[in-house]
């Protein structure tokens, strides 16, 4: 196995870890938007600021881009591009010469 195929491989195994790390996020997103339409739902026309609603907005918009990024992520280290070719193989130094 060349050097360069066991970089695809380890890649692609780190693109499957991701994606199935997104999947298993993607399940916790229904309860996000739940949350987040009932604290909205809840909301009183007096109050001009609702903490809870707020704050479950905030957390469900940034879980919504950390799922956007591991599925970018994912689909970057399934392709191996030169850039994860150099992030998963070190730089080769070259042996020391031996002095005669």
């Amino acid at each position: 196995m060349s050097k360069k195929e066991l970089v695809q491989l380890v890649s692609r195994a780190f693109a499957v870890l991701l994606l199935s790390w997104l999947l298993l996020d993607i399940t916790h997103m229904p309860e996000k938007l739940f949350t987040l339409f009932h604290h909205q739902s809840q909301s009183s026309v007096l109050a001009t600021h609702d903490y809870w609603s707020s704050l479950y907005l905030i957390e469900t918009i940034f879980y919504a881009v950390r799922l956007l990024a591991l599925s970018f992520a994912a689909a970057w280290f399934w392709k191996c591009g030169p850039r994860v070719e150099a992030l998963f193989s070190p730089w080769q130094s070259e042996p020391p010469s031996q002095a005669a």
